[in-house]
């Protein structure tokens, strides 16, 4: 169901884009002190202009203020939205629906936030509680199908989606999404006949000629599948998976120029895409360009070391270039984890033969011989156990080792022009204990809270110190003192996500962010349980 979830984003993105100005313009608030208007408008006004870490900080004076209003609940929720905190989000946006049970874009919000975040159930609720609402809003119908989809409700899906079609029936995408389900059921010939109907209501329509052209690709007609990629591109041309399925077309008709471009291509746009260059690199082995695919798969074992498809390929790469040892050491390895996987010692004997270790390649040989009559007269031989680790599907069996991934990854990241905003939301700050300011710590003695500051710089030594339990202990102190000390939740943060405890750290790392603290927003990125969105 990966592919469903770009839509998903796009759709409700949209959604909210125009739902905001409705509040935007004069007379959407009314408040008793200027200032806080004042602060509203600044705030709203830096949510327009992306600037997320400076609305959030104007917001929160206005909920200081105005602790029992929902509006500025909810367009914090939109900005930490917009920084990927979507525990934050949703955090924000249940507090806006506490004072306002009635506004439909909170449950939107919170909505998507929660399909970020891969909790569809949740997800669901919000959209039905929303439709019920706002029934002409077709992003909420929309959303709320690609929902079902995602956890198997394929009947409530198609129920949604016939309301989508009945009450829009020149939406090309609520054909799509039919289509997509009728996928979904393993009934090709509806989804073809359905997709030609969205193709019909909007040539142009680049989901649709994307979905077209996969089907046409499954039943290998590779050249009528090459067609709607190609003009999916020319309307789309960023699209990685569309050049990665293209270039696989390509490949099946011999045009391995042509694929190798796509897959040049693609990888341009999304450098670490994984399947580009697992493709790219079999391609590359193909025509017998062996250093630049062993290249491609140095890439995908520095991503993840554990496929051993990649594992193996490369140990031929490395037999062919006469890198034995290389290649011996990653024979070994996939014999490690696959102690079946006869044609591992076949290749490990022919390399140890080559380098004149003939004990060696003996012993594979006799290995492989013993399994062979094992197998033949039917009784099984002993072996070590073999590893437990995770491996993608296409692992299951290494005599698909060869075998080349259909699939697009990874959507290119967002750049952002204020050199400030990008540091966060791009992901360039570093991850690391903060202690306070001299300034911040003589604001605090002032007051007279100097045991406020003794605890917290105990928790910090006891974190330096490797005390990490400790550690927490003792900023959970501090933010029982003082719940605005950015700091502690920062560090409380930090220290639970490197016990792995991320469902801890994210809400800690979430208010510190809120509270000021804005490199919290890139570290809550880089660990929240997320999934990249693909469109079909």
């Amino acid at each position: 169901m990966n592919r469903f979830r770009r839509f998903i984003a796009s759709v409700a993105f949209r959604a909210i884009a125009l739902a905001l100005p409705l509040f935007w313009g004069g007379g959407g608030f009314s408040y008793a002190q200027i200032n806080t208007d004042r602060m509203m408008n600044i705030a709203r006004n830096a949510l327009a202009y992306d600037d997320y870490v400076l609305s959030i900080s104007y917001f929160n004076i206005v909920i200081n203020y105005k602790p029992h209003l929902y509006e500025p609940y909810f367009f914090r929720g939109v900005a930490k939205f917009y920084l990927e905190d979507y525990s934050g989000a949703i955090l924000d946006c249940t507090q806006a629906i506490h004072r306002n049970p009635y506004f439909p874009n909170s449950y939107e919000l919170r909505g998507l936030a929660h399909i970020n975040l891969n909790q569809f159930p949740e997800a669901i609720e919000d959209y039905r509680t929303a439709t019920e609402m706002s029934p002409e809003n077709r992003s909420l119908w929309h959303n709320l199908a690609l929902c079902y989809a995602e956890v198997d409700s394929l009947d409530q899906a198609d129920s949604i989606t016939n309301i989508v079609i009945k009450k829009w029936p020149k939406y090309a995408n609520g054909y799509n999404i039919k289509a997509q389900i009728s996928l979904q059921k393993k009934d090709t010939t509806a989804a073809e006949a359905i997709i030609d109907k969205a193709l019909e209501v909007d040539k142009y329509n680049v989901n649709a000629l994307t979905v077209k052209a996969n089907i046409l690709m499954s039943h290998e007609q590779y050249s009528e599948a090459i067609d709607h990629f190609t003009e999916a591109l020319r309307l789309n041309a960023k699209s990685a998976g569309n050049l990665i399925n293209r270039a696989l077309c390509y490949y099946h008709i011999d045009k391995y120029r042509d694929a190798m471009a796509d897959y040049d291509r693609a990888i341009d746009l999304e450098p670490n895409n994984f399947v580009g260059h697992y493709n790219r690199g079999l391609l590359r082995a193909n025509v017998g360009e062996d250093n630049l695919a062993i290249e491609d798969f140095d890439f995908i074992l520095s991503i993840d070391p554990d496929d051993m498809m990649a594992t193996f390929n490369r140990a031929t790469l490395l037999e062919n270039i006469g890198d034995y040892r290389g290649a011996i050491r990653d024979y070994t390895t996939v014999i490690n984890e696959f102690p079946k996987f006869l044609y591992g010692y076949e290749r490990r004997a022919v390399v140890r033969r080559k380098m004149g270790d003939i004990a060696g390649a003996n012993r594979d040989e006799e290995h492989v011989l013993k399994e062979q009559i094992a197998h033949r007269y039917g009784y099984s031989t002993p072996t070590s156990r073999q590893s437990n680790k995770t491996r993608k599907k296409s692992q299951v069996n290494l005599d698909d080792y060869q075998k080349l991934v259909e699939e697009d990854t990874e959507e290119p990241e967002t750049v952002y022009e204020s050199e400030y905003r990008g540091k966060v939301q791009n992901r360039q700050q570093e991850a690391k204990l903060m202690q306070l300011n001299p300034n911040t710590s003589n604001i605090y003695k002032t007051a007279g809270q100097t045991d406020l500051i003794n605890t917290f710089e105990q928790a910090y030594q006891q974190a330096q110190a490797g005390n990490i339990n400790d550690a927490i202990t003792g900023f959970t102190k501090v933010i029982e003192m003082n719940n605005t000390f950015a700091e502690a939740y920062f560090n409380r943060g930090i220290l639970h996500l490197l016990l792995d405890e991320s469902a801890l750290a994210i809400p800690d790392l979430s208010k510190a962010g809120e509270l000021g603290i804005y490199q919290a927003y890139n570290i809550i990125k880089r660990n929240q349980n997320t999934k990249k969105k693909y469109l079909y």
